[in-house]
């Protein structure tokens, strides 16, 4: 019984015991509601039937719990180690670059620590969740947030313990989009995370959430690069090139400084003043010419700047690349300052061949100098190529081993522009000493010119040989008679300073033979009684028309009715000739070469041209000519016309044994004269016999 009842007290006293227990648990459940709901005092609550967590979507200074610091793109191999709060390293992101991190820095402002966050993004359009952000089974557990965000979200968890004033991140796999645009959108985060009461935050836990605001920003990209727009400059000359600073990327770059750490040196990134490349001058913005710096400011997004400079390629550069290095210093479109070394190149055009070409003008291969004496020098300047060559400029020196050698006319040509295919003939004088006889020697002729704004030099060195002078003079011109036979005699005088080879002497074209013709043709009307050498029938070797040796037909002596130097029924006549020829001619003795051999310098050489009919002119003075053929120290011939005048006087008489001198040859009187007075003395002689035979009858 007492058992029993005991028991039953027990059991009775433990009932009671148990009501204050359960009573005193409900009372610290409704004390943490309470605070619960002290907390969040001023927020709305939103209360879902099934985990029922409440939807704080007031943020205010009474709330408690999670709150956003920053968000920005971070680079997925650095998620786990080097992004922190404190350390954020943020990375640049541009429309459709497909797979990134975005990162959420979180802090804890409540008094408790949080646990198990898991928070769920809502994406603007040009993004969508991929990775672990995109798990569709943690996706579909999101019920609060379907009520406030679109169907377009990521997630992402901490789990982690997160004490009072705590910080911590939440990264988010994105795919950018290419239709995404770069900017900051208003988008939110839904956090759901449970909140630790007692010791070490894990006694009670109470599951809530939050709706926060998160600036997404699409920062885009700065995608720096250089390059050259001129690709090839001409070496030996100033030429102007721009370097362009670009910007390929989505977000403009700030605070752009450029400067040239390399112009010229492959491999090398010192100073350009030591390349075959050298800085000359800038038009845009140079700071310093020293460090070649430019200040460009702000490069928009797919933009660019100019830097325009000028350079002096050396000619050993033609040919070849040469590198360009261009350091930037730019803020990024974090507002980071970053440091790039970037390098482009140029190529050296090729020295052309050369388009301008000289030549010697002249019959010979070389120029041939006559010592003593100005002789032309003539040389052609063409243009070959196809371009025009401009300032151009010729020279001639003589060569500078020999000082008896000099240019004595101009020396020095402009020619401002020579197109292509033209060419100049140019001139000058030059004289060599008489010690050069026979001696070579040479002129530099050289052309500096511009082609292609490239400078040129071509030269051509004349071989040149020096040779004598010979200059034959007449002297002592006379009337000589071998026997009965005129000679044309004189002597030849070489004035010059070298020996004429091979010298010949012929009557040329001389006015004396015109006079001789003529003569002739007057002493024809003397046929009839016939005279010493005289015309007509029958005079001395006569005949004809004929002179001294002329032609005609009489005979030795002989012809026509005339007598032995007289008319009537004279000598054997006939159509015989003795010596006879051309009766109107001189002979072609006086007309053949005579050769004389060296023409040496200062040393008279006689000549004796025999000239028939010469006594049949006038006494007087007749003009002469005579062609002197003569090689000089090279063996070329050369000819010239000497003109004179030659004495011609009266015929010498010369007694003969076929000969006789007439009577009237010795009368001093014109011979149509004589004849008439003979003739008249006769008719007298004749009236008187007539009349005496008439008177004796």
């Amino acid at each position: 019984m007492s058992q029993t009842s005991s028991s039953k007290t027990f059991h009775i006293v433990f009932r009671r015991d148990l009501v204050p227990k359960i009573a005193s648990v409900a009372l610290i459940v409704m004390l943490f509601a309470s605070s619960i709901s002290v907390i969040s005092a001023s927020a709305q609550v939103m209360q879902e039937n099934d985990c029922s967590p409440p939807l704080t979507t007031t943020i205010d200074s009474n709330y408690q719990g999670p709150v956003v610091v920053d968000a920005y793109w971070v680079d997925q191999g650095v998620v786990d180690t080097s992004v922190s709060a404190t350390n954020p390293i943020k990375k640049e992101v541009g429309p459709g670059e497909g797979a990134e991190v975005f990162a959420v820095v979180l802090n804890n402002r409540g008094d408790n620590p949080l646990n198990s966050v898991t928070a769920y993004l809502n994406l603007p359009a040009g993004f969508a969740a991929t990775g672990e952000s995109k798990i569709p089974q943690l996706l579909q557990q999101y019920n609060p947030a379907s009520k406030v965000a679109t169907s377009n979200f990521a997630l992402a968890s901490y789990y982690g313990q997160v004490a009072a004033g705590g910080t911590f991140i939440l990264f988010f796999d994105v795919d950018v989009l290419d239709s995404a645009k770069v900017g900051t959108f208003g988008t939110n985060l839904v956090v759901n995370y449970k909140i630790g009461v007692g010791a070490a935050g894990f006694g009670v836990q109470s599951c809530t959430s939050a709706l926060l605001e998160v600036p997404f920003v699409l920062p885009g990209k700065v995608i720096m690069d250089i390059s050259t727009d001129t690709k090839t400059i001409t070496a030996a000359q100033a030429d102007p090139m721009t370097i362009t600073v670009l910007n390929k990327g989505s977000a403009p770059a700030t605070g752009v400084v450029a400067t040239i750490t390399n112009l010229g040196q492959k491999g090398n990134s010192g100073s350009g003043s030591t390349g075959t490349l050298t800085l000359s001058s800038t038009t845009t913005n140079l700071v310093n010419l020293g460090a070649n710096q430019f200040n460009l400011g702000v490069i928009p997004a797919n933009s660019s700047a100019p830097i325009s400079i000028t350079v002096f390629p050396a000619t050993s550069a033609a040919g070849q690349t040469q590198d360009v290095s261009v350091s930037l210093v730019y803020e990024n479109a974090w507002g980071k300052q970053l440091t790039t070394q970037l390098d482009t190149g140029i190529f050296i055009a090729p020295v052309p061949p050369q388009s301008l070409s000289l030549a010697y003008a002249g019959n010979n291969t070389s120029p041939v100098i006559t010592s003593g004496n100005l002789s032309n020098l003539n040389f052609v300047v063409s243009n070959n190529g196809t371009n025009t060559a401009s300032n151009v400029v010729i020279s001639l020196v003589p060569s500078a081993s020999s000082t008896s050698v000099s240019v004595v006319g101009q020396s020095t040509w402009s020619i401002p522009t020579l197109a292509p295919g033209e060419q100049r003939i140019l001139s000058t004088s030059v004289f060599a000493a008489n010690s050069l006889i026979d001696t070579p020697t040479s002129f530099t002729l050289t052309a500096n010119y511009v082609s292609q704004g490239q400078t040129n030099t071509n030269s051509l060195t004349l071989g040149a040989f020096v040779i004598g002078d010979v200059k034959p003079q007449l002297y002592g011109l006379a009337v000589n008679y071998v026997g009965n036979t005129p000679n044309l005699a004189g002597s030849l005088l070489n004035q010059g300073s070298t020996t004429g080879l091979y010298t010949t002497v012929q009557l040329y074209k001389s006015p004396i033979l015109q006079d001789i013709r003529a003569a002739r043709m007057a002493n024809m009307t003397g046929n009839g009684t016939g005279s010493y050498n005289g015309g007509g029938s029958g005079s001395y070797n006569g005949g004809g028309s004929g002179s001294y040796n002329g032609g005609g037909s009489g005979s030795y002596n002989g012809g026509g009715s005339g007598s032995y130097n007289g008319g009537g029924s004279g000598g054997a006549g006939g159509s015989g000739r003795t010596r006879g020829g051309g009766g109107m001619g001189a002979g072609s003795q006086a007309m053949a070469p005579q050769f004389l051999g060296d023409l040496t310098p200062d040393s008279p050489i006689p000549f004796s041209i025999p000239l028939n009919g010469i006594n049949s002119l006038q006494p007087g003075s007749y003009p002469v000519s005579f062609k002197v053929v003569y090689a000089d120290d090279l063996k070329i011939q050369h000819f010239v016309v000497l003109n004179g005048t030659v004495s011609v006087g009266r015929a010498p008489q010369t007694n003969t044994g076929h000969t006789h001198d007439s009577v009237l040859d010795q009368i001093p009187i014109p011979l149509p004269v004589l004849i008439g007075i003979i003739i008249a003395a006769i008719a007298v002689v004749i009236v008187i016999r007539r009349r005496k035979s008439k008177n004796k009858k």
